[in-house]
């Protein structure tokens, strides 16, 4: 079984968060800055999907905040 591209973008997005730790959603979307400046509109567009799952799994293991 190959992995689909939505796959890929979250296995590599825990891999990102594991290895850049709290910095992960920086980390990438600067590398994401970097490829769209050089003219890597397909690069810019795939990190930035691993930017969103990122981000998207960091919100939904939030705590919630309990007084």
């Amino acid at each position: 079984m190959w992995p689909t591209h939505e796959d890929a973008v979250e296995m590599y997005a825990k891999f990102c968060r594991a290895h850049y730790g709290f910095n992960a959603h920086e980390k990438v979307k600067k590398r994401a800055k970097e490829l769209a400046s050089t003219g890597d509109l397909a690069g810019e567009k795939i990190w930035s999907e691993v930017a969103a799952e990122i981000e998207k799994s960091t919100t939904a293991s939030r705590p919630l905040f309990t007084p």
